[in-house]
């Protein structure tokens, strides 16, 4: 790396409404550190910053989610791509390509410089005079500690593109793990040096939000309709007229990073760790003992297409729809067509039926396609439940208890509307749970950018010619 641009934080003008009046920031263009860092709404600011950036089509909002991320987890056929375009490039894994190398490097840079705002984030609010923030102590600690989780995430995500699986671990460094700010020549790591950081981070992540999110006071916090729509609030609590503290399924919770840690583990090895973070989230209760976490009824899927009872976190982009309709629409030249995905294929699932929508013969997914100002439209989902139960059968596999195994499969199975499903009975390899748990993330995940990571994580190609290490940028500037 030749360098690490030392970045200040410029707070992005952003005058939402609804569901997304938590992340009203700063009214000018730009403001001063300084000036910034000066209040506890600024610290607010800086915080909302990062989550608006992370959900924009660079990152989770088109390229880590349904769009270059699932080009390269082969969801989409080739037949409805303009051969020139970088979409077909990626489908077809040519990393040599200018425009693929682009992306990649927008990918690389866009992810270190909300490093840095975290980073500028922490090295603040450290020593910040709790006075500053409306709710004292408590806020100063919910922020510092999304501040924390946030840097273990995306660090997380560059080592899963741009450092090989576990599996294939070559010991050798390949990107840095950036925790001062500011830094100009950081020092690049292995996967096991990353590992350890991210989950040092996640885990004080975890105790700090600890005090905020589970609290007997908070525990409504977790359940479905504030965390996901911020509705049924409490009279007398705090979010009833502070909205920052609602929504919390849209921002770095306590139980996102437990489910980050289990997926952290999960990737690294460490399955029984693993296990016993998603078992966390699998048990969460809110105020009135009932589930945080749950699937939606399956016939009702249709009225709620991205399942967000089920959602742990998820990302924010208010154009998604607008952004996505393009490359559903018949006249468009590049057509994000499902391969693997007919209807009928399997009427009792319902994500291969109300899921879908078709064009003639090709089929698409409707996860994205919900008009503005239907609950659901701005969220990118990025942790769900459902990889909480594929995390718990995995671990049961490698124990060797395939009957759990399977139960943990045919409970996402069920929950979908496959009522005949009998996994628990019919698994008796590692491998054999390995082809289920992928023929099912498939479907559960497809529009999200997850499935790409589980090939690798593998070893598991989706075609002979896939490349799982993306080339870190010519220059390496971030």
């Amino acid at each position: 790396m030749k360098k690490l641009y030392i970045i200040s934080l410029l707070v992005l003008c952003w005058v939402a409404a609804g569901c997304s009046d938590w992340l009203d920031v700063a009214p000018s263009n730009q403001v001063n550190e300084e000036e910034l860092y000066s209040t506890g709404d600024g610290y607010r600011h800086a915080l909302n910053g990062v989550y608006l950036d992370l959900g924009t089509s660079t990152l989770y909002g088109q390229n880590l989610s349904w769009g270059f991320l699932d080009l390269l987890a082969q969801y989409y056929s080739s037949s409805s791509l303009n051969r020139e375009n970088v979409y077909y490039q990626a489908l077809n894994y040519e990393f040599e390509d200018s425009d693929v190398k682009s992306t990649i490097s927008s990918i690389w840079s866009r992810a270190y410089n909300n490093i840095a705002n975290c980073n500028n984030l922490i090295n603040q609010i450290t020593d910040a005079d709790p006075l500053l923030f409306a709710q004292g102590e408590f806020e100063k600690n919910m922020i510092h500690g999304e501040a924390l989780a946030l840097r273990a995430f995306i660090h997380f995500e560059i080592l899963r593109m741009f450092a090989p699986a576990m599996i294939k671990d070559d010991h050798k460094a390949y990107m840095p793990y950036v925790d001062v700010y500011p830094t100009l020549v950081p020092e690049y790591e292995t996967n096991e040096e990353i590992l350890k950081k991210v989950i040092t981070d996640l885990k004080e992540a975890k105790r700090m939000l600890a005090e905020c999110d589970i609290t007997e006071e908070h525990k409504v916090w977790m359940s479905v309709n504030l965390r996901m729509l911020g509705s049924n609030i409490s009279t007398g609590d705090i979010a009833e007229d502070d909205v920052f503290f609602a929504y919390r399924g849209y921002r770095m919770n306590y139980y996102a990073i437990t489910a980050m840690l289990a997926r952290v583990y999960f990737w690294k090895g460490e399955y029984k760790l693993a296990y016993d973070e998603a078992k966390e989230v699998l048990d969460a209760v809110d105020n009135n003992g009932r589930k945080c976490f749950s699937f939606m009824p399956y016939a009702e899927l249709g009225e709620n297409l991205k399942d967000y009872n089920s959602i742990i976190m998820c990302f924010f982009n208010k154009t998604l729809q607008e952004n996505y309709e393009p490359f559903i629409m018949k006249s468009s030249q590049n057509r994000f067509y499902l391969v693997g995905f007919e209807k009928g294929q399997n009427e009792l699932d319902r994500r291969l039926t109300v899921l879908l929508g078709s064009e003639g013969t090709n089929n698409y997914s409707r996860k994205y396609d919900i008009p503005l100002g239907t609950d659901g439209t701005d969220m990118i989902p990025n942790l769900r439940l459902s990889e909480m139960y594929y995390i718990m059968g995995e671990y049961f596999a490698r124990e060797d208890n395939f009957a759990e195994a399977g139960k943990m499969l045919d409970e996402v199975r069920f929950n979908r509307g496959i009522v005949t499903t009998d996994l628990k009975s019919s698994i008796a390899t590692l491998d054999n749970y390995h082809t289920e748990m992928l023929n099912d993330m498939r479907k559960e995940f497809v529009g999200e950018g997850q499935l790409f990571y589980q090939y690798k994580r593998l070893d598991k190609k989706p075609v002979n010619k896939a490349i799982f290490v993306f080339d870190k940028p010519n220059n390496e500037d971030v």
